[in-house]
């Protein structure tokens, strides 16, 4: 039984290495054909927007956190 779990298991990590390997490497190509410009919206059809009054926003508190050590502090 532990030798068919071990199996499956490394079957199942050679898989995701393979998988994980699939792709191509290098920059991206540039479309073949120009996309056409859609004619539905022109710049003359714009409608002209007024911009809102902006609002002064009270700025929240500084709130002090306690500096409290991680347990994996040591890897950074």
């Amino acid at each position: 039984m532990r030798l068919a779990c071990l199996k499956t298991s490394a079957l199942a990590l050679m898989l995701a290495l393979a998988v994980a390997g699939c792709g191509r490497k290098g920059p991206l190509e540039a479309p073949s054909t120009a996309v056409p410009v859609s004619e539905a919206v022109k710049p003359e059809d714009k409608v002209a927007i007024t911009p809102l009054p902006k609002r002064s926003v009270p700025a929240a508190p500084q709130q002090e956190v306690p500096k409290k050590p991680f347990f994996l502090d040591f890897l950074l």
